[in-house]
């Protein structure tokens, strides 16, 4: 049986080499130069072959045996190095069976249809299983004998300009009302369209102060350069508070408000973005948070549902989520210690919570080691790895698991 040959020794790669030789197969791993010797010593530990090239290179393709290859794994995280390097091998080696790493499902089966290319997005093979573990009933974890508690709700504090203008106005014009209707004998009807009309500086001239006293007349000077002012500063801070995102934000947290039973996925990455879809197909209800989520690249990635941003390790942006409601914290960025962060700050908020409603939390973590340090010594987390999740699913496709 000729090697799989794995292109890439990221910390993806390196996850599908170590898989691939649990399952006893030949493995030979194709990367360049700026790998870290860390990994090709892991790798070689795990009984991989090693060959230092550009994997998108023939020459470096002919180094590693493509010809007597039964698979090639292409694991590097960029989609236009992966999908050149699959057409190309895809033309030199007809038979051989390629399974590339892509970050567009939806484009999976273009690639198998068209050029008997298998792509797999890592991020979508493991959100499922993040899924499963935010629904899941809590098993053996420790009951907290702690006393039922109210729980902070604090809010978006609102800029007092946005407050002070408004009330400016509204004051002047119902002053105004008051003046005109007293002092030109006017029902509250055409006060009110009388002020309305020195206010905005239409002046129809079906009613006028020519004959009102001089106190009045310079009254109604004031209001029409306060009206014109103010009602300019109004209009400003309203296009701010669209523009800036402002209104769009205390709209995502007044639905999160609303919200009970939702998880909070913390994180809008590739991972992230899979696991709210995934949720919010089966019909539950999601809260993200996300530190950059007015990005471009996260506004078309964003998902249907409220989207806080901040930073997931501080209470107030938890609380802004309604973690006080939510049945599971998600905490899936691409950073381990961030993730366990988010996790402690979470549970520390959990703990106000009634008894018999546990918070799942449930954090992604690319290090093994860790996470079995961290199961070791408390069953409140769980942490799951997508990529050795996704590894295993990429190794039955290259081995042609039916069932895979």
């Amino acid at each position: 049986m000729g090697a799989v040959i794995v292109c890439g020794l990221g910390r993806f790669g390196l996850q599908v080499v170590e898989s691939l030789r649990s399952c006893g197969c030949t493995v030979t791993v194709l990367s360049d130069g700026g790998t870290s010797s860390e990994r090709i010593e892991r790798a070689e530990a795990a009984g991989a072959r090693f060959v230092q090239g550009d994997f998108r290179a023939p020459s470096a393709r002919r180094e590693a045996a493509l010809a007597q290859a039964l698979a090639v794994v292409l694991t590097t995280a960029s989609d236009v190095d992966n999908l050149e390097a699959a057409l190309e091998i895809r033309g030199e080696t007809p038979d051989v069976r390629i399974v590339m790493r892509h970050s567009q499902p939806r484009l999976s089966r273009r690639f198998a249809a068209d050029f008997g290319i298998t792509a797999l997005t890592p991020a979508e093979l493991a959100a499922d299983a993040f899924v499963e573990a935010a629904l899941a009933e809590s098993v053996g974890s420790r009951p907290r004998q702690v006393a039922r508690q109210r729980l902070p709700l604090p809010r978006r504090p609102i800029r007092l300009e946005f407050l002070l203008v408004p009330s400016l106005l509204a004051g002047m014009y119902a002053a105004a009302i008051v003046v005109f209707r007293s002092t030109l004998d006017l029902s509250w009807i055409d006060a009110t369209y009388f002020t309305t009309t020195v206010v905005t500086t239409v002046g129809f001239g079906d009613i006028n102060l020519h004959q009102a006293p001089a106190w009045v007349k310079l009254f109604g000077v004031v209001l029409m350069f306060a009206g014109v002012l103010l009602i300019a500063m109004t209009a400003s801070l309203l296009a701010v508070f669209i523009l800036t995102g402002t209104a769009d934000h205390m709209r995502n947290e007044f639905r999160a408000r609303r919200l009970r039973n939702h998880v909070v996925v913390c994180g809008l990455g590739s991972v992230g973005t899979a696991v709210a879809r995934d949720l919010h197909d089966r019909g539950i209800e999601v809260v993200v948070v996300d530190p950059q989520a007015d990005d471009e690249l996260h506004r078309e990635t964003n998902p249907r549902c409220p989207v806080i941003v901040g930073d997931a390790t501080r209470p107030v942006i938890l609380h802004r989520a309604g973690i006080e409601r939510a049945r599971a914290v998600v905490a899936c960025t691409s950073n381990d210690a961030l993730n366990i962060e988010i996790g402690l700050t979470a549970q520390s908020l959990a703990e106000g919570r009634p008894l018999g409603r546990p918070l799942r939390l449930v954090l992604r973590c690319f290090d093994a080691d860790l996470a079995r340090r961290v199961h070791a010594v408390s069953n409140d987390y769980t942490l799951l790895s997508e990529a050795a999740i996704a590894a295993e699913v990429f190794v039955r496709r290259a081995v042609g698991d039916p069932a895979a």
